[in-house]
């Protein structure tokens, strides 16, 4: 359970950079555009991660793994959006509207939402946790949270 619990941390540390990374440069262009994709790509992409984590859950019992989920990602979340927000961009007072709340309520409702939807899927590709796994995913949300981190501070813009 402990992996499987450090492997969750992993993958909604990778989702938050690579969504943030991926929306960098519309959101720079455009506003509205940036929303937009916020409102669409993030999702589907924190639905896939959502799904992932789930079907890796060590038991059956996936409305316990939906709430360790989806306390696990709004806690991610609110420190990676302070981090992000408040020490890398110093932007706290872009954060916190109505927007953000929604997508915190949204971490919230997702894997309960993939739990009452997917349930049977969940279960028919359930698989265990796997270094390997949790390798890729800690590489890849390091080098989105590298990249972006170094598009700020080099002021790279479009």
């Amino acid at each position: 359970m402990k992996k499987w619990i450090c492997y969750v941390f992993t993958l909604g540390f990778a989702v938050y950079w690579a969504s943030n990374l991926l929306l960098w440069f519309p959101w720079s262009y455009s506003t509205a555009l940036g929303i937009t994709l916020m409102l669409t790509l993030g999702p589907v992409l924190w639905g896939l991660i959502t799904f992932q984590a789930l079907k890796t859950y060590p038991s059956t019992a996936l409305m316990k793994a939906a709430s360790i989920v989806a306390l696990v990602f709004l806690l991610l979340a609110t420190i990676m959006d302070y981090v992000f927000f408040g020490l890398i961009r110093n932007a706290m007072a872009q954060l916190y509207h109505p927007t953000t709340l929604y997508g915190y309520g949204f971490l919230i409702c997702l894997p309960f939402i993939l739990v009452l939807v997917f349930k049977n899927r969940i279960l028919r590709l359930k698989k265990p946790t796997t270094h390997s796994d949790m390798l890729i995913a800690a590489l890849g949300g390091i080098a989105c949270f590298g990249i972006l981190t170094l598009i700020i501070i080099l002021g790279v813009e479009i």
